[in-house]
């Protein structure tokens, strides 16, 4: 595994070198690239996603989702011959990951890279955001990419909503931080105030653990915390260093509650109507890029903005025993999310989780 992870590594450095490169020159400072083609496309393709396009002049390393941007338009607009033009709207200059998600499913743009608010349109979905499901990456990869029960959700999330999930990349395992004290077990999380995403299993995992959810966009996460209107909030390592959220956080506890995905989602209607060959090499492309997303979050949150952590805020790591205990404290929401999407999808889900575990040596 750990050379297959290496592999990757190398795979998607040489792909955002080679192929993303003359592409970011391109940016706009609103995050939108220009045509890069003199070739008048017969389709177009607007993408719209969360992280900022800071990579190469900003940032040694792009975010994850720009990352899939970037492999994704240059293999798309390179193989279908600037048929299918790529334009990316970077850093939610097209609005909210909520509402670039609605503007994807009405047709107003063709592509949105998501999170958690995919729940807002599909609740099922939620069984990915159990809190301590997945013991590692590699599990839930393993089910994105082999297994039945995906491919069986992603075919109703389609009918359901108008919009096909063509690729799923890492957006990272989320982590508890604070202003108030070091959190070494739930009992530590007992009257703080932690902003969370705007997803109601959010609200119940964290409200289990003892502590008041506070669910604000993004956007607001810094100046809450700096004005206090919050005392914490959880993320994966990289969003908290690009977004600067160490200046205002001075505790972090790596409990790894929640592992966070990218959904990468394609308005059916315009997908299908595409001649069947570039349909093929949007597939294609989007398999490329899902691999870069999960290796720039990855190089990302375990060894650059790692470092910055380390040199700016108290890291903490829960032992076996009090990681039990967060796992425990935490173990209402399974109840609460049955209760919710029914029991039968949730047991479904975990005893697929099972499954990947064992194939993989757990």
């Amino acid at each position: 595994m750990k050379k297959f992870t290496s592999f990757i590594a190398i795979f998607v450095i040489a792909m955002l070198i080679f192929s993303g490169l003359d592409a970011f020159a391109q940016a706009k400072s609103t995050g939108v690239t220009t045509k890069t083609t003199a070739v008048k496309p017969d389709y177009t393709i607007r993408l719209a996603y969360y992280d900022a396009a800071t990579w190469p002049e900003l940032a040694v390393l792009p975010l994850p989702e720009h990352a899939f941007a970037l492999v994704f338009k240059n293999m798309v607009e390179a193989n279908t011959n600037g048929k299918v033009a790529v334009e990316l709207y970077a850093n939610n200059s097209l609005g909210d990951t909520k509402a670039t998600m609605e503007m994807c499913k009405s047709g107003s743009i063709e592509m949105v890279i998501t999170t958690g608010t995919a729940a807002s349109l599909y609740p099922a979905i939620q069984v990915f955001f159990l809190p301590y499901v997945f013991k590692s990456d590699e599990i839930a990869w393993y089910i994105f990419d082999q297994s039945k029960f995906w491919m069986d959700m992603k075919n109703d999330f389609e009918k359901k909503t108008g919009m096909k999930i063509i690729a799923v990349g890492n957006n990272g395992t989320r982590h508890f931080t604070n202003n108030v004290r070091p959190i070494h077990s739930p009992a530590d999380m007992k009257g703080l105030k932690i902003r969370v995403m705007q997803s109601p299993i959010y609200v119940t995992m964290v409200e289990s653990m003892g502590a008041r959810a506070v669910p604000l966009a993004s956007g607001e996460v810094y100046m809450a915390c700096q004005t206090h209107l919050v005392d914490g909030q959880e993320n994966p390592v990289w969003n908290i260093v690009a977004n600067k959220w160490y200046e205002v956080q001075k505790y972090l506890t790596l409990d790894g509650h929640v592992w966070s995905e990218n959904f990468v989602m394609i308005n059916s209607k315009f997908f299908n109507k595409l001649p069947k060959e570039y349909q093929h090499v949007i597939e294609i492309a989007a398999y490329h890029a899902q691999i870069a997303d999960r290796a720039a979050e990855d190089l990302a949150s375990r060894v650059l903005d790692f470092d910055a952590i380390k040199k700016s805020m108290e890291v903490y790591v829960p032992t076996a025993a009090e990681l039990e205990q967060f796992k425990k404290a935490a173990a209402p929401t399974y109840d609460w999310l049955r209760g919710e999407i029914g029991k039968e999808i949730v047991d479904k889900f975990l005893a697929e989780v099972k499954e990947a575990e064992a194939a993989l040596g757990y």
